[in-house]
């Protein structure tokens, strides 16, 4: 038929060094599944991972919509859901999610009275598909499940460990670093300095902060939290330009994941050390430090010096780089809840990274943001809010029994909204969005009532 020869046309093209476009494949699967021809379903499903192409909420309605009838075959692909789209949100999608546990209209059972249908009967039971809300603890009512925080696999943390020392481009620095690292017990907590030092700032006359990240370094101390406070030298001179200055970030190219990264730190050492023309963790303690007044600057870079929680980077290199590898590799010597303080999105990384997902799953697990609160406008004394991650993932997620199913919708546009206007939603927008959970759960014969 039609979708067999568009089908072989794609891999005509793919032989010729050409990458065909997800539109494609997408139509020839919507052709697939109006044909019911099942077979080529599974070709095209299986040519758009061959071709490194990610199936969003269209591909994955016309997949779950091809696959009617055969659930352990949806929930297959549901899983895969869980992976590629952890935020589902687009209507048809929806719909189809519900329909693969035998509920019609599953977005009209929002809001209603009774917000759950019964759905497909299995041995044993039957499904049930409704709206829900978690609590803070993440504890769902409807399912009476309570969601997990979902980490990344130990294949994962290696291959973003790798990622991460790549976006270093492995400069002699950067290698010195990794021994310094490797020379010290892991740390608890890492600070971004110069996102905290700049909280509040982004406005006429905003200035580096010293006192906000003091405020948070002492803070931690009091938990007695092993802490490394990273900092780009440029702050620590005494003639400092503390002004906000937008300057335009160095462009760098992605990140290649085959490219090998040595483990072999005593490799050319001698080597390094001259070409780095670096100390770590830093340079020492200045005569200006030495002698700074309470409240200055230099007196804040010399406390943090005697407290031993100081790291300068490499002037020609971004502090970013090496703040994300002192927390990955503290994670991978034992420090399962390490957390980053910083408001940094860190989407250029992301990006640099091809848009690793396994990247925005170890954020949302080890990120904690923060605020700084003045007892008034202008004061110097300060108080850091930390907003450590939820006890749960924000990502769609099956149970470790596969019986109960839970989808984070966020309250956005939908797909056609956004095509019909031409405005892609924003990550901000998704952010930033109100979220109700879609549940599937079974429910065993003579199971308690789901809560009304």
């Amino acid at each position: 038929g039609a979708p067999e020869r568009a089908l072989a046309l794609v891999e005509e093209a793919r032989v010729a060094g050409m990458r065909p476009k997800l539109r494609t494949l997408t139509a020839i699967l919507a052709r697939a599944v109006d044909d019911g021809d099942r077979a080529t379903c599974e070709g095209v499903w299986a040519k758009l991972s061959s071709l490194g192409l990610d199936p969003q909420d269209t591909e994955f309605a016309i997949m779950l919509r091809g696959l009617r009838g055969c659930p352990e075959r949806q929930r297959d692909v549901l899983r895969q859901l869980l992976v590629d789209l952890p935020l589902p949100s687009d209507p048809p999608l929806i719909a189809e999610i519900g329909r693969a546990f035998g509920v019609e209209g599953a977005a009209d059972l929002r809001g209603a009275a009774r917000p759950f249908e019964e759905g497909l009967a299995e041995a044993g039971g039957r499904w049930r598909v409704g709206w829900s809300s978690v609590d803070s603890e993440g504890m769902c009512p409807l399912s009476g499940r309570r969601l997990r925080a979902l980490g990344i696999s130990p294949a994962e943390q290696k291959e973003l460990f790798a990622c991460t020392a790549r976006l270093a481009n492995e400069s002699a620095g950067f290698r010195v670093f990794r021994r310094w690292l490797k020379s010290q017990d892991p740390y608890d907590v890492i600070i971004d300095g110069a996102n905290v030092g700049f909280n509040n700032q982004n406005h006429e006359g905003g200035q580096f902060q010293y006192h906000q990240i003091d405020a948070v370094v002492q803070h931690i101390r009091s938990t007695r939290q092993r802490t490394l406070l990273v900092l780009h030298p440029k702050w620590l001179k005494e003639d400092a330009d503390l002004s906000v200055v937008r300057k335009k970030r160095r462009r760098f190219d992605q990140v290649t994941r085959d490219r090998p990264v040595s483990d072999d730190l005593e490799e050319d050492e001698e080597a390094d050390d001259l070409e780095a023309d670096v100390v770590y963790p830093h340079e020492g303690i200045t005569e200006a430090e030495r002698v700074a007044a309470p409240g200055t600057p230099q007196h804040f870079i010399r406390a943090w010096k005697e407290l031993g929680v100081l790291v300068s980077v490499p002037f020609y290199d971004c502090d970013d780089w090496y703040w994300l590898y002192a927390a990955l590799d503290s994670f991978r010597r034992g420090k399962e809840h390490v957390q980053v303080i910083s408001n940094d999105l860190m989407r250029d990384h992301h990006w640099r990274m091809d848009g690793s997902r396994s990247f925005l799953q170890w954020q949302d697990r080890h990120m904690t943001r923060m605020s700084i609160q003045f007892d008034e406008p202008g004061a110097i004394d300060c108080k850091p809010h930390l907003y450590p991650p939820r006890p749960y993932s924000l990502r769609a997620q099956v149970s470790e029994d596969g019986k109960a199913w839970h989808f984070p919708v966020p309250a956005v546009r939908s797909r056609a909204e956004q095509l019909q206007t031409g405005r892609p939603i924003a990550h901000k927008e998704i952010e930033a969005a109100e979220y109700r959970w879609l549940v599937a759960w079974f429910a065993e014969e003579g199971s308690a009532p789901a809560p009304p």
